[in-house]
């Protein structure tokens, strides 16, 4: 399996930073702000060689006050449990703290190995703090700032290239990168406290994700990889997206704004109701969002087990009214906590996939075309009528279907719009929207006049 690395340490210290560093992504949130990190947040680090690696950002081992630092705290010592290598951060500029004895004590139980990585070491005056790190009594220690990239290069050439290199075998990475590459991407979806994360602690059969009823206890994007039915998958759960607020704060603008990028980087979406709540404008700009991107999108009613029959009826009738312009939704009323319908998802999920990912010859598509065309010619514009030539299939999930023509700038809205309801129709493609680009074929004689 592919070798997995834990960052720990108190709080701001720079962990997140240096997750950032080198994962080379933003995934995990970074600011002047204690326990920002609540769950693990997994990346993939390419070392110098290209050999991957897993790296885990946690939370910090300094905070258990209210119930989400208690579990934020049990997630970090579970993330330290799985790991094959301790990377343990302190800050240079506040020196050695009480706290750092306890951890570093509480670290060398699990008899793995720890590279203490000095961070902040940017400033002047800070000999005799740093020294003061090297009484926790580690034979690795590391230098480094993360945020100006300074002595990442010699944390990589020193340590982590040497002892991959000597703990695993190659094969063993290629075949993690064919499992990433292969896996379907799913995104959690949906208003804080739906039950987004306890869907996925009850699907993973383990408490991976910290659950509590308070709104917002999910402040990051957390991906987890997992098999069912011999399919791979990645499972992506996001912060809430809420109902708009006249005043927003910044941590809650940047995750709204990390749901959206999910949603793009997904193959299929899971856009999760709570069956006890009516559904508001924030579900419906969701499902309009997720429809626009070109993903799947699979409605979960959850806490579906507060519902009647009747009740369940009425939900799925109101949905398709509101939602209109998904074709063909698929909806699946669930109960999260009691594992009641959540594995029926998959089918839906694969489904979905494999839709978005169709095989569709370019004559079929041209032939679907010229149908639509016969039953509803383009406008005339200007005394001439808007000529579709063929079409063709431009690239999958999102699937996109290419229409060359003339004049067809001019396309109108509602026809566009009559295109696409055709094509889904005649197609019978479901659970996965189609998306259509328009490309005018010039006239080659205007240009050899010119």
């Amino acid at each position: 399996m592919i070798p997995i690395i834990v960052l720990i340490g108190r709080t701001n210290v720079g962990k997140s930073t240096l997750f950032n560093i080198l994962t080379k992504t933003k995934n995990a949130l970074v600011a002047n702000h204690k326990g920002l990190t609540k769950d693990r947040q997994y990346g993939y680090c390419t070392l110098l060689s290209n050999q991957k690696i897993i790296l885990i950002d946690t939370a910090g081992l300094d905070i258990q006050f209210n119930e989400i630092e208690k579990q934020a705290y049990k997630q970090t010592l579970q993330a330290i449990e799985e790991s094959n290598l301790i990377l343990f951060v302190v800050d240079a500029h506040d020196g050695l703290m009480p706290q750092e004895y306890e951890i570093a004590e509480k670290i060398r139980k699990y008899h793995k190995k720890i590279i203490l990585i000095i961070n902040k070491i940017d400033g002047s005056n800070l000999t005799t703090k740093i020294n003061e790190f090297y009484l926790l009594g580690f034979k690795n220690i590391q230098e480094i700032s993360a945020i100006h990239n300074q002595g990442i290069n010699i944390l990589k050439k020193n340590y982590l290239i040497p002892w991959i290199t000597q703990e695993y075998q190659q094969k063993n990475i290629k075949q993690d990168n064919l499992l990433q590459k292969s896996s379907i991407k799913i995104a959690f979806i949906g208003r804080p406290n739906v039950g987004k994360s306890t869907l996925i602690n009850n699907i993973l059969n383990t408490e991976r994700m910290i659950t509590c009823n308070i709104p917002g206890t999910t402040s990051d994007n957390i991906s987890i990889p997992m098999k069912y039915k011999n399919k791979n998958y990645i499972l992506i759960d996001t912060p809430g997206a809420s109902k708009k607020k006249i005043k927003i704060n910044n941590f809650e603008k940047f995750s709204l704004i990390k749901t959206l990028k999910t949603i793009e980087h997904s193959h299929v979406v899971l856009l999760i109701i709570d069956a006890s709540l009516a559904i508001c404008n924030q579900d419906l700009l969701l499902a309009n969002f997720i429809n626009n991107s070109g993903k799947g999108i699979i409605i979960i009613i959850n806490k579906c087990d507060l519902l009647n029959s009747k009740e369940q009826n009425n939900i799925q009738e109101l949905i398709k009214n509101q939602i209109k312009f998904i074709h063909f939704p698929k909806i699946h009323f669930i109960s999260a906590l009691y594992k009641k319908g959540i594995f029926q998802i998959f089918k839906s999920v694969y489904s979905s996939y494999k839709e978005s990912t169709r095989k569709i010859s370019t004559s079929k598509i041209t032939q679907t075309m010229y149908e639509a065309i016969k039953k509803h010619q383009p406008p005339i514009i200007k005394g001439r009528r808007i000529k579709l030539k063929y079409a063709h299939v431009g690239n999958s999930n999102p699937l996109k279907i290419i229409i060359h023509g003339t004049q067809v700038k001019n396309l109108s809205l509602s026809y566009k719009k009559y295109l696409i309801n055709f094509f889904q129709n005649a197609l019978k493609i479901k659970n996965t929207p189609i998306q259509i680009q328009f490309k005018d074929n010039l006239n080659p004689y205007i240009y050899e006049k010119k």
